[in-house]
């Protein structure tokens, strides 16, 4: 056993109101403040009670930790007492408190060390001036092949490796609330948490996107016996029944994903996932072959049909024939398509937005995310608005995926708010996607 003891902190603050998952966004996290009219506060409601994942990458150092004999616990939304090492997960979204809950844990047991790690302290360490200490860079890679002790960890502490994904154990949930944890509707089953079986992301969306941030831009990958096997073991252990896997573009090695759903049905895993991914690598066969081995949902970013918007924000669009013959062989099939679309892209219009609504309330998918374009700390697009002077934001906890924090140049505030309104109501309240719904639910309840 190692000397010193270890707590995980993920912390919850009851003050927000709104959802606030901080595993989201390539580790940056959201917070789903829709907006103060009735129709939106609804949305944001919902989407609280029905939408909660586990800090992933806490599971997974819990594991590295445990596997290398030292006392951890994991603690979240309650203070723990005294331990050596206190690893606090930072978010843009709530970095103010994470902060102050440092400060409290510091003044109480100054002898101990307080750090965080994520993507966000990893690009912004100076915020979290409460912490001893900041790993900058992927937490597993330092916990897996650098850490030895406590003296180690003062100030920015630069991580200097990758771990092979395969060598990782499988993630930890124990002292995780599992049964707290939700993916509905798209995954209406518990328990319930997430995987990850490949990181980074290669695409040219990169220069506005956080995963790249995290995970880099070149793709690894875990084999997909491991894989499956980490399923099993932790459908043994903790009685899971569905998996959100966190993968930024998944089965973007067709390969992996044959064998994947190949092991899945040889061994007999019989367990729902969903998972995000690009329509333009998916077909009807390979479909077919992940619905078989449990795929019920599938995240997609469709976020504006407009081709020169796209061009101009570097964003690689989907041909819109493949696309929507995909979204209606998923419906048939019975797979839920989750589409993300967002506005206050630079040359966004009103005119460009409302046929984006359009064409979203087009595709009907079962269900619809819009959010509006964030500069985030880190990104190409940020440092590009910073030089020129355009953020209208100092306060990272207003960067929430909806608002507005930069000077945009056809769309103000009061526009981004009554198109986020509009949306929201124009596609949830229409008789044809009710319509819809209740055929999902009646599906769901008689699958047969």
């Amino acid at each position: 056993m190692n000397n010193n003891s270890i707590a995980l902190l993920s912390i919850i603050n009851d003050n927000k109101k709104f959802s606030m998952n901080k595993d989201l966004n390539g580790g940056y996290g959201t917070a789903d403040d829709f907006g103060n009219h009735p129709i939106t506060k609804l949305i944001g409601y919902i989407r609280k009670k029905s939408v909660k994942i586990p800090l992933l990458s806490l599971a997974y150092v819990q594991a590295i930790l445990l596997k290398k004999k030292y006392e951890v616990k994991y603690f979240e939304g309650s203070m723990p007492g005294r331990f050596d090492i206190y690893i606090i997960w930072g978010s843009i979204v709530d970095h103010k408190y994470e902060n102050y809950i440092a400060g409290q844990i510091k003044s109480k047991y100054p002898d101990s060390k307080v750090g965080f790690i994520g993507g966000f302290p990893s690009v912004e360490p100076k915020i979290y001036d409460n912490a001893d200490f900041i790993i900058i860079g992927e937490p597993e890679s330092f916990f897996m092949n650098e850490f030895e002790n406590k003296e180690q960890l003062n100030g920015n502490v630069i991580v200097k490796s990758i771990c092979d994904f395969n060598t990782l154990p499988t993630p930890s949930f124990n002292g995780f609330p599992i049964n707290t944890y939700k993916y509905k509707p798209a995954l209406n089953i518990k328990p319930f948490i997430t995987l990850q079986a490949t990181k980074g992301c290669p695409y040219s969306c990169r220069y506005y996107c956080t995963y790249p941030i995290s995970e880099g831009i070149k793709v690894r990958s875990t084999s997909a016996e491991k894989i499956v096997d980490d399923i099993i073991r932790l459908k043994k252990k903790y009685n899971i029944k569905a998996i959100q896997f966190r993968d930024p573009i998944f089965g973007i090695d067709s390969k992996f994903v044959i064998e994947f759903c190949n092991e899945m049905i040889n061994k007999n895993v019989n367990i729902k996932w969903g998972m995000e991914t690009r329509l333009d690598l998916l077909n009807e066969d390979l479909i077919k072959s992940m619905f078989n081995a449990g795929l019920r949902s599938i995240n997609v970013g469709i976020e504006t049909n407009d081709i020169d918007v796209a061009k101009i924000n570097k964003r690689k669009l989907v041909q819109e024939s493949h696309q929507e013959w995909i979204i209606k062989f998923c419906d048939k099939l019975g797979v839920k398509i989750v589409a993300f679309y967002m506005m206050g892209f630079d040359n966004d219009t009103i005119e460009t937005v409302n046929n984006m609504i359009e064409y979203a309330k087009k595709l009907n998918t079962p269900l619809a995310r819009f959010s509006v374009q964030t500069p985030y700390p880190g990104t190409g697009y940020y440092d590009k608005l910073k030089k020129e002077n355009k953020l209208t934001s100092d306060n990272f906890e207003e960067y929430t995926q909806f608002n507005l924090v930069y000077e945009h140049n056809n769309l103000d505030k009061k526009d981004i708010a009554k198109l986020l309104k509009k949306a929201y109501k124009e596609y949830y309240l229409r008789p044809k996607y009710i319509l819809k719904f209740i055929k999902w639910k009646i599906r769901e309840l008689y699958p047969n």
